[in-house]
């Protein structure tokens, strides 16, 4: 269940996060189930396969903002991970690094269910 407690026991900065949410939990909450239920996660994932840097550094860094301003801190760190090499064009192997968005994306995702 997303909760203040749940939010920081995953390492968000719940404080940060709710006061750019104007100091609203219930709207706080809702953009967190709304960022996380962005389609460019997968589009991200799909671009990364096609080996489509650009796409995959838009959306990435896309996903960067949204999470930034939702003070998801491991999540955005996993994405901050990924935004300059890509910003970059290199072409190395995503796959780890998009494995650990993933798996932040999937703790979040727990505390929604």
């Amino acid at each position: 269940m997303l909760t203040k407690d749940a939010l920081i026991a995953y390492g968000a900065d719940y404080e940060r996060g709710i006061k750019l949410c104007l100091g609203k939990e219930d709207f706080y909450f809702r953009m967190i189930s709304k960022g996380l239920a962005n389609e460019k996660f997968g589009d991200l994932g799909k671009h990364l396969e096609a080996n489509d840097i650009k796409a995959a550094f838009e959306d990435a860094h896309a996903l960067k903002g949204i999470t930034g301003n939702l003070a998801l801190t491991p999540l955005f760190m996993a994405l901050e991970a990924m935004v300059e090499p890509l910003r970059q064009g290199k072409s190395i192997d995503y796959a780890p690094l998009y494995a650990t968005v993933m798996a932040e994306k999937q703790k979040l995702d727990a505390l929604l269910a």
